[in-house]
């Protein structure tokens, strides 16, 4: 799999672009003729710039188009901060780094390399905008206000909670791409994802206690965050048991609010390492269970097959969450506002305020036993 990051333009490993191929591209069936299915080569690009979550959800998407088109080339555009999600990933060809400040660069490249399909996941401005230049005789996209018009095949956006990737899969549908239920996204990881921690898990005493739990504790949005006084009244429940350390995990930026809480668990609670992604990804990989907020970091979880216990407060479990075990999740309930989809809340944060550590404690206890 080749990686482009915009220094210069790039072509393809024998200096120039393979032709688009002729074909069953044309709306309303683009695979009328078997595109893909023959001789010819289908170009396929798929865009989900950002954020965490959003590509990992996304991922299954490549699964499904290379089992039902072998033969064809799969790329993906994504900004640099997500790109090591797509490294290493089963069936992409090439994974584009988007730099938004080259965007002219980009509307040339994506031009000049002739896609047939482009599937635009995103569905703002910018991304609308890259799908219409590509010329792609298939364009598709969710319904979103004015830009939907770009795209040849539209989406609408589902009437009830559906989990994110089958939501993705709506797109594939509407192409006349069979996809199926219960897929959660998948993240390859290397051994040497791992080398960069593997000196400080057996510092920390890691790989001498029976069980690992990794905690996520923080959001970008506070709306989205369980307070900080319920995961340590929660984990205070939990590391009861002298056989259990927790793991907290976040970003570089979030390092001062894991220590704050570390401190309140000594021997018993350890702050990832700086490090990449897939470094967190692999740490998180050798835990036996998550507990997390509804936050991208959730669905890296997901990926690296850990059990999660998630609480949602503004947001829909029926949306984010796989549903199905060994993942559980935890909600307030009695709440006219609740999954009110809101940045900042207008009232006490009573949905997640209301969700006590007890509870959280005992569902993560129970994903602990199986």
């Amino acid at each position: 799999m080749r990686i482009l990051v915009t220094t210069q333009p790039s072509s393809g490993p024998s200096g120039h672009l393979p032709p688009r191929g002729e074909g069953n591209h044309g709306f309303p069936s683009p695979l009328g003729r078997g595109k893909g299915e023959g001789s010819e080569v289908l170009r396929i690009l798929i865009i989900q710039l950002r954020r965490i979550g959003d590509v990992i959800v996304t991922t299954p998407v490549v699964d499904v188009l290379r089992q039902k088109f072998p033969k064809a080339r799969i790329e993906f555009l994504v900004e640099a901060g997500m790109a090591p999600v797509l490294s290493h990933y089963p069936g992409l060809d090439e994974v584009l780094v988007f730099d938004k400040s080259r965007f002219w660069f980009w509307w040339r490249e994506i031009r000049k390399r002739r896609y047939d399909w482009v599937l635009d996941f995103m569905n703002n401005p910018r991304t609308a905008q890259l799908t219409f230049v590509s010329g792609a005789p298939v364009r598709a996209g969710f319904v979103v206000p004015f830009w939907a018009r770009v795209y040849t095949h539209r989406v609408p956006r589902p009437h009830r909670p559906i989990y994110a990737v089958q939501n993705k899969f709506e797109i594939l549908r509407r192409l006349g791409v069979p996809a199926p239920e219960g897929v959660l996204p998948r993240l390859t990881l290397t051994e040497s994802d791992f080398d960069g921690a593997r000196a400080w898990w057996t510092a920390s005493g890691l790989d001498t206690v029976p069980q690992r739990l990794a905690v996520m504790p923080k959001h970008r949005h506070a709306i989205r965050q369980w307070p900080f006084e319920k995961f340590r009244e929660a984990l205070g429940l939990l590391l009861q048991k002298g056989s259990r350390k927790a793991v907290l995990v976040g970003s570089p930026e979030e390092r001062s609010f894991l220590l704050d809480l570390a401190r309140h668990f000594p021997g018993q609670a350890v702050v990832v390492p700086p490090g990449g992604l897939r470094q967190g990804a692999a740490i998180l990989s050798r835990c036996d269970a998550a507990l997390t907020n509804d936050s991208g970091l959730m669905h890296l979880a997901v990926a690296v097959g850990v059990p999660t216990v998630t609480v949602y407060g503004p947001t829909s479990p029926g949306s984010w969450n796989p549903n199905r075990p060994p993942h559980r999740w935890v909600q307030a309930q009695g709440l006219d506002c609740i999954v009110c989809n809101r940045d900042r809340c207008p009232f006490g944060h009573e949905c997640m305020e209301w969700v006590s550590a007890s509870r959280v404690a005992n569902d993560v206890e129970i994903v602990l036993k199986k």
